[in-house]
């Protein structure tokens, strides 16, 4: 399922840009590190390293606190097409910034969702997130600081 990610520009099996991201650095870093019994990445983001290992995977543990990367990563795993129904789409501008405002009103919610239930996914939330990280220039993708936000619905 993975080679299905790979992306033609870089090599990177990552199925999202990430800023700050290692894909571009991933073979590096296996090359230095070699094949390990056990990695752990603690800052995930889009799994770039953790994607590229060349290796046969042995005892990998992975984390992150972002919620939005929790439930896309379940989504993709539960219901993949569904997912990418909500990813797929031209860019327009003004579908950016609603979805990043309706996106920035989920974070509570779907964070007390997800420690509250280990199957709670939202394929929406993930598709759309996964659709604005990928449109989305420099970092703050969902951060809910800057500009962006609703007032009275």
């Amino acid at each position: 399922m993975t080679t299905a990610l790979k992306s033609p520009s870089n090599g990177s099996l990552a199925p999202f840009v990430w800023y700050g991201g290692k894909s571009r650095c991933a073979h590096w870093v296996w090359e230095r590190f070699g094949d390990l019994p056990n990695f752990c990445e603690p800052f995930m983001g889009s799994l770039a390293i953790l994607l590229a290992r060349p290796h046969e995977p042995k005892i990998e543990t992975v984390n992150d606190k972002d919620g939005f990367l929790c439930n896309f990563w379940r989504a993709i795993q539960h219901d993949p097409e569904t997912t990418a129904s909500y990813a797929d789409g031209p860019v327009l501008e003004n579908d950016l910034h609603a979805r990043h405002a309706w996106l920035v009103q989920q974070t509570t919610d779907l964070v007390a969702r997800l420690e509250g239930d280990p199957e709670y996914f939202d394929p929406k939330i993930a598709g759309w997130w996964c659709w604005g990280i990928c449109c989305w220039i420099g970092g703050g993708w969902c951060a809910g600081v800057g500009p962006w936000h609703v007032e009275g619905g």
